[in-house]
Parts: C-alpha cells; sequence; structure tokens
C-alpha cells in the first residue's frame, strides 16, 4: 500500500508520546486513582469548606472504560477492513480496573486538598460559575484560558488559544501554557 489510508490518524500521530500524560503515568481515572487521587461524582452542594457529591464517580470510569474499548474496537475494524499489516495493541496497564470508594463529601481545608480538577464533561456545564464569569451564550469568559478571577484558568475550550484547543491532539500546547501561568501566579 503506497498511500496511508485516509480514515486512520496520520502514523507519526499514532507514534507520538500521548497529549495527556504526567512523566511515566496516564491520566486516565484509573491511572489517576491508582496514583493517589480521589475520584469523587458531581458536585452538588458546597457549604464553606465542605463539597457534597453524588455517586456517579463508578459510571463515570465505566463509561470512559467502554469508551475506549469502543474506540479501540473501532480502530482495530478500519485496520481489518483495510487490510493492514498492523501488530496486536500492546496492554495498558491504565485500561487496568481500579477499586473505587469515591466520598459522598469532603472537608477541603481538613483533607488538605492541594488542587482540584473539574471535569464538566465533553459540552461543559458552566452554570456554577457566578454571573460575571460567564459570557454571551453561557461560556466562560477569559482571555487565553485565564478567568477575570484570580485563580481560575481553563483548558480545552473552543478556540481557547487556537483552533485545536479543543481537541485531544490540540490542547497539550495550551495545556503547557496555562500550567506556566499557573506557576507564575504561585511564585514558581
Amino acid at each position: 500500500m503506497d498511500q496511508w489510508p485516509r480514515d486512520l490518524p496520520d502514523p507519526a500521530m499514532m507514534n507520538a508520546p500521548m497529549p495527556i500524560i504526567a512523566p511515566g503515568r496516564g491520566l486516565s481515572l484509573p491511572a489517576l486513582a491508582r496514583a493517589g487521587a480521589t475520584l469523587a461524582g458531581r458536585t452538588v452542594a458546597v457549604d464553606g469548606e465542605r463539597v457534597s457529591f453524588d455517586d456517579s464517580a463508578v459510571a463515570n470510569v465505566a463509561a470512559g472504560d467502554a469508551f475506549a474499548a469502543r474506540a479501540r474496537a473501532m480502530a482495530d475494524g478500519v485496520i481489518s477492513r483495510q487490510g493492514l499489516d498492523a501488530p496486536p495493541a500492546e496492554p495498558d496497564e491504565h485500561d487496568l480496573p481500579v477499586e473505587l470508594d469515591p466520598p459522598a463529601a469532603l472537608d477541603l481545608r481538613a483533607e488538605e486538598v492541594g488542587g482540584v480538577v473539574w471535569c464538566t464533561g465533553f459540552t461543559g456545564d458552566f452554570s456554577w460559575l457566578e454571573a460575571a464569569l460567564v459570557g454571551p451564550g453561557g461560556l466562560p469568559r477569559h482571555s487565553e484560558g485565564v478567568a477575570p478571577a484570580p485563580g481560575l484558568w481553563y483548558l480545552g475550550l473552543r478556540w481557547m488559544r487556537r483552533r485545536g484547543s479543543s481537541i485531544l491532539y490540540g490542547f497539550p500546547g495550551d495545556a503547557a501554557w496555562v500550567a506556566g501561568e499557573v506557576g507564575t501566579h504561585l511564585g514558581g
């Protein structure tokens, strides 16, 4: 076959390092849990330093695992239909199941929480933001991911800094830039 099939990603991208990766660790939900992150469900209430969650964490992990399995099956299907000579997928430790015990609530000060990753889903739900932080169409107001509130940044928004800001292979550059901004904000 002289030409790479149009319905497969560029092979150079397939061999590139994962865009969502910390040194030696993938950032799937199970990998984060194994690394010591506390996975919680959707925030349902905040009272001072105490945050309460629903029981969706286990279902969210299962949905992510199911999506990954469908994506692998789709890739395998394309490889098969195109008659490509491709090696079988290598086992990935990030795909191993993890036992979860998500909290119903956390006292952020008592637990000494140092960081929060708030995942709102593919379309985003920004209804929790104060009105001053929301612009037209209910989207967050920001300048290149920096919110008009100290200590608040965004990633993955459409056209945040460039056309690819909201896609898997596009946002790592934005993530590096935002990390630099956070580091500057924290004095490091």
